[in-house]
């Protein structure tokens, strides 16, 4: 079998090799639209920077799609794009930019940015604050989608405008000639992002359950009923998470292998 030609579970039958790394998302404010940056330090909390800082309320819970114990629905917060000036490569010098839909352009944390918030969501509780003991990932650092399964998300939704965005990865993944989740089998499997001293080790965690985020509009994406109830006959599930065992640095075109 030669590597152009995957095996089910995405491996080439030699050295483990999945495929590469076609995009990276890094979303410096939880909920809120982030940027594809050419490459991004990693450490045990994932892409240094993600979702490092979040919309909390006045009864210490944080914004998002979707209401639990942990979040709030606060409708809007994907109006606003995030970025990093620099690339940030130390958590606690992280200060990104916030793109107000007004066209504005604030740092975080600052006044102005709180303010820019509470005027579009409409609320008057609400500010910017980084994660303390409160963790602002869903599940786990690392959240991974391969192009295939995307491939295949983008014909449920047939006439509706759709790409990553919609189900907010850290990495895609190009994994020549394997079918739609072919992630879906790497349970209990690590891999190794990357090559040489900054290669990243990261290991499955559990497969990504899906919400209303899928529904909602953002940028040129319009909002639709299709995103959420596409994935019904597959438990809500589209994707999979991965913590980091090593950190190191992830770029464009990084060989994905498993070492196990």
């Amino acid at each position: 079998m030669t590597s152009g030609s995957l095996q089910p579970d995405g491996t080439d039958g030699t050295d483990g090799t999945v495929g590469t790394v076609a995009a990276l998302w890094r979303y410096p404010v939880k909920s809120m639209r982030g940027e594809q940056p050419a490459s991004a330090a990693v450490d045990r909390r994932g892409l240094v920077g993600d979702r490092q800082w979040a919309v909390w309320d006045a009864e210490g819970r944080f914004g998002a799609c979707k209401d639990t114990n942990r979040f709030r629905r606060m409708d809007g917060l994907l109006d606003f794009v995030t970025g990093y000036p620099q690339d940030p490569t130390d958590a606690a010098a992280c200060r990104p930019q916030l793109l107000a839909p007004d066209g504005t352009r604030h740092p975080v944390p600052s006044p102005a940015a709180d303010a820019a918030v509470r005027a579009h969501l409409g609320r008057t509780d609400v500010r910017l604050m980084a994660e303390a003991s409160t963790a602002h990932h869903d599940a786990a650092p690392l959240h991974v989608v391969s192009t295939a399964t995307l491939d295949w998300y983008r014909r449920q939704l047939e006439d509706v405008p759709t790409d990553e965005r919609r189900l907010r990865p850290n990495l895609v993944l190009r994994l020549p000639g394997a079918e739609a989740f072919a992630e879906d089998a790497w349970e209990g499997r690590s891999l190794r992002i990357g090559g040489g001293a900054d290669a990243v080790l990261a290991r499955f965690v559990k497969h990504t359950t899906r919400c209303r985020t899928l529904n909602v509009a953002q940028g040129d994406l319009p909002s639709t009923s299709r995103g959420l109830k596409s994935l019904a006959g597959r438990d809500l599930k589209l994707g999979v998470y991965l913590e980091v065992l090593e950190g190191g640095r992830i770029r464009l075109g990084d060989p994905v292998a498993f070492v196990d």
